[in-house]
């Protein structure tokens, strides 16, 4: 789907060359500590920020070559605490910018627990639900534009999705996304700060240290105690889901006596 060829970026904040592959069906996590450059990557995957070296192709054809119209059938960004600029109501703002049915976007309402929701004020909501809400209408861009040939359901990029969410939210969340990608064959990157989530729920992690992708590959691999420890700062300890097996990380306070 997405293809990076040693694309970056050389001017502030920069991005070492990378070179990877956005694959349908799968959902990566972006993790690194502030300042890592993670937003400033989802945007150049995006294409709002082109990239300054190397090149990044989208179904075989340049990122900068696609006209805009036709780009926004192939890929959505949900950015960082994005505020509606109207007084919409929820249905209407997930149907904003295209031509969805009415049951698709039922669907999606339902999927992310809004849809009890469907005809009030975004700007009655809190910040969590309009989170939900700017997801949903990423969402909805893509499955609402797919054309009955796409052997996938587009690039959905998210930033931070989870920042205003409680933790049962989070975690549903999380595994709508999953299933998402899986029912709809579509691609998903999250920006997250949660390494828990990130080792929980993603196929693949690619960890950001000073503008550079230091450690990429599954949550076991990238997750390593020692360089997490090392990069972000901070006390840790490793552990392991019981059933899954899944990499998980707990910190703690050492307090001076």
């Amino acid at each position: 789907m997405l293809t990076l060829h040693q694309a970056g970026f050389t001017t502030t904040p920069s991005i070492a060359p990378l070179d990877g592959t956005l694959r349908p069906g799968e959902l990566l996590a972006i993790v690194g500590p502030n300042g890592a450059g993670k937003s400033t990557l989802l945007s150049m995957l995006s294409g709002f920020r082109p990239c300054e070296q190397g090149e990044l192709h989208l179904d075989g054809k340049r990122l900068s070559d696609w006209p805009i119209s036709e780009l926004a059938n192939r890929r959505a960004l949900v950015a960082q605490q994005e505020l509606p600029g109207f007084d919409w109501q929820t249905f209407e703002l997930v149907s904003l910018g295209s031509n969805p049915s009415n049951a698709l976007i039922a669907e999606l309402l339902h999927d992310l627990d809004l849809i009890h929701l469907a005809k009030r004020s975004v700007l009655s909501l809190s910040g969590g639900e309009r989170q939900r809400v700017m997801i949903a209408r990423g969402a909805c861009q893509l499955l609402s534009r797919r054309s009955p040939t796409a052997k996938d359901g587009g690039l959905l990029l998210l930033d931070e999705p989870t920042s205003a969410l409680d933790i049962g939210q989070q975690q549903r969340l999380m595994r709508q996304l999953r299933t998402w990608a899986e029912r709809h064959h579509m691609a998903i990157v999250c920006v997250l700060h949660d390494l828990n989530l990130a080792g929980t729920y993603a196929d693949r992690v690619w960890l950001l240290h000073q503008g550079q992708r230091i450690a990429h590959g599954t949550p076991a691999e990238v997750l390593d105690p020692q360089r997490i420890a090392a990069i972000y700062h901070a006390d840790i300890t490793a552990l392991s889901h019981p059933a899954s097996h899944r990499s998980g990380i707990a910190t703690w306070l050492a307090l001076a006596r």
